[in-house]
């Protein structure tokens, strides 16, 4: 089964169990067929003057969409996405990558000034050119959307466009407006294909008729919807200090590559998912030039970070040194991409060379983590242990409370199978999760820290939590089970475990009622 359909019928199932309107949707369904029943008596009778003064009480679901999707639901909604998208080992959990992309979303967050909403910024390994949001504030964009754009402010263009869905509950809205326009139109087809009872083309034509209109609606519905993203989007771009035409220039580029592919080449994904026209490119342009920010705020960080995507998706490291040697045989390399070239070689074990290529690198301050990070790295592969423990303690002075720095500090730890680095690690990485409990990429580094300095409780209990974090609760339940049975645990620590086993067990079990003994990776 493809992942796709698995997570949307997985995530489907939930939302409907969970979903406080399910009662009224059965009713709702029980109303059509009753009402189609009745129309087929009236009709078969030409429809009495009684029949006309009948009534059908259909429920009301209200005007806010949140009677069809409350606010805990799609929270639930989203963190089950988040662990599923997890499960199939498609979400990047490269602590770089996730600061940085955290760093500019939220940015464009506060712009939006919504603080009542809570997001989950998430990138997805993958080459195509999209981005998504779902119930709950997820919002995922493909690594192939951030090497495909020129500049930060397309990114953050295409962010706040899908972060305007969230906060315009335009998900939520799609259900509420699907729901209430199938009833109407719905009895009126069944009618008419009624009415044409015994000449089979009438049927035919009420029938498919009805269904276009439905399907009509919903367009019109989602063309709504994109229409009034652009427009909230750029607003806050403006508000950002980004470049407000980044949301024009991505759509139009990304536009005359589908108008310039040969037909064997399909589209953008991103193009058919967000349908882009001449005439939407050209609102977008009308709306940047009345909204123009005085100044334009990008991060030097974005070309790192797009190089570190290339790197780190590239199947073979060969072919990324070919593409940086061809780049610097025309022209000087940017820092960036010297950057990027440097942790091609490095993928070969290349320390000196990365060295060389990073050396006078001119960022500065939180932007010089990348090129610092990865000379740290270089001294490693140059058996240089020290040089990199005394940089890293450098960079730990500096940033003491920085998210990539202590990550870094604790994957260094552990390839250095270092006792005392892991100890300082450990702890720091503890204090993060206070702040970043949904991270399973930390708790993975908060065990592995625990199992050097010592603490074999404490890294089994991150293990399970970042097992049960990667959608895997019934391995993480099990993990926690075995750990219970220990003899050695104090009654704070079996407590401990007991408390996390109850928190897992419901959503272990449900794993089990759908999957059996079948895990969810492995298909249905």
């Amino acid at each position: 089964m493809q992942v796709s359909t698995y997570i949307h019928r997985r995530v489907a199932r939930l939302v409907l169990n969970i979903s406080n309107d399910y009662r009224r949707f059965v009713v709702m369904t029980t109303y059509i067929v009753s009402a189609a029943k009745s129309l087929a008596i009236a009709l078969s009778v030409m429809i009495s003057p009684a029949a006309h003064a009948e009534e059908f009480n259909l429920p009301d679901f209200g005007d806010s969409a949140g009677a069809v999707l409350s606010r805990d639901d799609e929270r639930i909604y989203g963190r089950e996405l988040m662990r599923q998208l997890r499960n199939y080992q498609i979400v990047i959990e490269d602590p770089q990558l996730v600061e940085y992309l955290d760093t500019l979303a939220y940015r464009l967050v506060e712009a939006a000034n919504r603080p009542n909403y809570s997001f989950q910024f998430v990138i997805l390994d993958s080459p195509v050119i999209n981005a998504f949001a779902a119930p709950g504030g997820v919002v995922a964009l493909y690594s192939g959307l951030i090497i495909a754009a020129e500049s930060e402010s397309e990114v953050a263009a295409v962010l706040a466009h899908e972060i305007a869905h969230v906060t315009q509950h335009h998900l939520a809205r799609a259900l509420e407006s699907s729901l209430k326009d199938q009833i109407p139109i719905l009895l009126a087809t069944l009618a008419a294909a009624m009415a044409g009872s015994g000449h089979g083309d009438a049927t035919q034509a009420a029938l498919v008729s009805g269904m276009a209109l439905l399907q009509q609606r919903q367009i019109n519905f989602t063309r709504a919807n994109e229409a009034e993203a652009d427009r909230i989007g750029i607003q806050t771009l403006a508000k950002s200090d980004f470049d407000v035409a980044g949301m024009a220039d991505f759509f139009g580029r990304l536009n005359r590559i589908s108008r310039t592919n040969s037909a064997g080449i399909k589209a953008p994904e991103f193009l058919r998912t967000h349908p882009v026209s001449i005439q939407r490119v050209s609102e977008a342009k009308e709306r940047a030039e009345s909204v123009r920010a005085e100044e334009v705020r990008e991060s030097v960080l974005f070309d790192y970070m797009r190089e570190r995507i290339r790197v780190r998706g590239a199947a073979m490291p060969g072919e990324l040194i070919n593409h940086y040697g061809n780049l610097a045989s025309v022209r000087l390399l940017s820092p960036a991409e010297r950057y990027g070239y440097a942790l091609a070689v490095l993928r070969l074990g290349q320390g000196e060379r990365a060295l060389e290529l990073l050396e006078d690198d001119p960022a500065e301050g939180v932007d010089a983590l990348p090129a610092a990070l990865a000379r740290i790295e270089a001294r490693v592969h140059t058996n240089e242990p020290d040089l990199a423990r005394k940089q890293m303690a450098d960079l730990l002075t500096a940033l003491p409370e920085n998210r990539v720095v202590v990550a870094s500090m604790a994957q260094l730890a552990v390839k250095l199978d270092d006792f005392d680095l892991a100890t300082q690690a450990r702890s720091k990485v503890r204090s993060l999760l206070l702040r970043f409990e949904h991270d399973p990429g930390l708790h993975e580094l908060h065990a592995r820290t625990s199992e050097l300095a010592g603490d074999d409780i404490r890294a089994a209990e991150s293990h399970a939590e970042a097992t049960f974090l990667r959608g895997r609760a019934r391995d993480a339940m099990s993990q926690l089970e075995r750990l219970e049975q220990r003899s050695d645990l104090t009654y704070y620590q079996r407590a401990r475990i007991q408390s996390q086993i109850a928190r897992m067990a419901p959503i272990a079990l449900e794993e089990q009622r759908e999957y059996g003994d079948v895990h969810p990776e492995d298909g249905v």
